[in-house]
């Protein structure tokens, strides 16, 4: 009996033996840091023409065009055009559909770019108070991307899906001015199977004044934060963008004799 406690105590010191190497041998590993979030910070400027052309009581044609400019307007950044229908249930619910294509630099010389071909649909339910007019917009994309390089494509093409949400609020200097302070935020998401690292897509937060020339047209200028997260999910671009977007109503309809509200959307 002595022995077989002595061989039992033996073993049992040279698996405590075992376990103290096993646990040393663990602790010294060094732990790997986590990557480290990268942010890239750039000056842009942004100019656009939102046109609504409105056919029927209830029927609207859109036609949009976009230019953004890298180092405030030094180097290109992407050109964008975008087309749609818009259904009006009433003054305050619309629903749009339509297509856009863009065309995104690569270089400063326009020789290598990204085409995207994107269909969207959205949502807008919009208002005006008594001190101040709101809208919300949920706007839907299917986003088909192809590389470009010496006008042949590369064949590379992948596809994403993102989901867009805005609420915009502006807020009039004077009862029934043509002026107004404007503050907007957008959000967007993006999913689908070629989306891993991320979902998180960008925030676009904006502040500016909005001007009313006349029945027709209108501005807006103002400062647009635009914080974007890169398909690495480390990388992300914070761009300080000078935004001056123009909008356009075109009352085309036979009989005018109904005023219609015209709710634009800030892109």
């Amino acid at each position: 009996m002595q022995k077989i406690a002595l061989v039992f105590c033996s073993r049992l010191k040279t698996l405590f033996l075992i376990f103290c190497f096993r646990t040393y041998c663990v602790s010294s590993q060094t732990v790997e840091a986590p990557p480290t979030k990268n942010v890239e910070q750039s000056v842009q400027a942004w100019i656009s023409l939102n046109s609504v052309f409105q056919l029927t009581n209830h029927w609207s044609g859109l036609a949009d065009l976009h230019i953004r400019r890298s180092d405030f307007v030094r180097n290109p950044s992407f050109n964008f055009i975008r087309f749609g229908a818009r259904y009006g249930f009433n003054n305050n619910l619309k629903v749009s559909a339509g297509y856009a294509h863009l065309w995104l630099a690569k270089d400063e010389n326009w020789t290598l770019f990204l085409n995207e071909n994107r269909i969207y649909q959205e949502f807008i339910l919009a208002d005006t108070f008594p001190s101040f007019s709101g809208l919300f917009r949920i706007r839907t994309e299917q986003r088909f991307f192809n590389n470009v390089e010496d006008g042949t494509s590369l064949n590379d093409d992948y596809f994403i899906n993102r989901i867009r949400f805005l609420l915009s609020v502006g807020i009039p200097f004077k009862k029934g001015g043509n002026t107004s302070f404007l503050v907007a935020n957008e959000i967007l998401l993006n999913f689908g199977k070629q989306v891993v690292f991320n979902t998180f897509g960008q925030n676009r937060f904006t502040v500016g004044i909005k001007q009313k020339l006349n029945q027709t047209w209108s501005f807006d200028f103002g400062y647009m934060m635009v914080y974007q997260q890169l398909p690495s999910g480390i990388n992300y671009n914070l761009n300080h963008t000078i935004r001056l977007f123009f909008y356009g109503n075109f009352d085309l309809r036979k009989n005018k004799e109904e005023q219609l509200k015209h709710s634009q959307t800030i892109d």
